[in-house]
């Protein structure tokens, strides 16, 4: 990961407290990296279009340390109304799906992108979730109130199932999942980063064996034909294909 300067000309205003978010570098999938932008105040993260289902696995177990070691902050509630960095327009809550986990954030209608708090982007990776109604009931008995891990707000144990401002369901880090969550991402990373030879060996035929059919083939080989084939230029071209496979 690279973190770029935070008074950066191009550094995004956050939707939470107009200050100056942090922009940091992460790998991206097939290849590449993509720019984002966290304000360790706020506890949120700006993702332009489609960014956050293009990160790497590595670049989520990134973020996920990020969080995990920012230095503790005064959290203030977010503001009811969230301008989008980019065209200013009031942000949205959206509530999304990714497989059984719900979970939120503000997303600006001209499409240019979401704020998601981080226990938001910690529950649609499957590293939080929802206490039992079990756990819910130690904690009611321990504790009266806590504040929404989305938004900053007071919650009341005893009267609110979910904070009354976001309605984000009280969520808890259970080591299990999070174990388990971060086993998954270093074996997709290690999958993602490695090249199984004999595939791309494999994939490398299958490339030579469509451009032996096709008429720029046969046009190349013709005899007479003055034209050549880059064999480097083929292999490369079937790397590619197989990288995104």
């Amino acid at each position: 990961m690279t973190e770029l300067a935070a008074d950066r000309s191009d550094a995004r205003a956050c939707p939470g407290c107009s200050a100056s978010m942090r922009r940091q570098a992460y790998a991206r999938k097939p290849l590449g990296t993509e720019d984002l932008d966290l304000c360790f105040d706020c506890q949120a993260i700006w993702f332009d279009a489609h960014e956050s289902t293009q990160l790497a696995p590595g670049a989520t177990l990134q973020l996920f340390e990020a969080i995990r070691t920012a230095p503790p902050a005064t959290r203030r509630p977010l503001p009811a109304t969230l301008p989008c960095p980019r065209c200013t327009l009031p942000l949205t809550m959206t509530h999304d799906l990714q497989h059984t986990t719900r979970f939120s954030y503000y997303r600006c209608t001209g499409g240019h992108g979401r704020f998601t708090p981080f226990a938001q982007f910690l529950r649609e990776k499957d590293f939080i979730r929802t206490p039992t109604p079990a756990e819910l009931a130690r904690l009611k008995a321990a504790i009266r109130q806590v504040s929404c891990s989305s938004c900053g707000a007071p919650i009341d144990l005893e009267r609110d199932p979910a904070c009354p401002y976001c309605r984000a369901p009280i969520a808890i880090l259970d080591p299990d999942a999070v174990a388990a969550t971060i086993r998954a991402l270093q074996s997709a990373e290690a999958k993602r980063t490695s090249v199984d030879v004999a595939a791309l060996a494999d994939a490398m035929l299958d490339a030579e064996r469509e451009a032996r059919g096709s008429s720029s083939w046969l046009a190349m080989t013709r005899e007479g034909s003055s034209a050549t084939v880059d064999l480097v230029r083929l292999g490369l071209d079937a790397i590619a294909a197989f990288m995104v496979r």
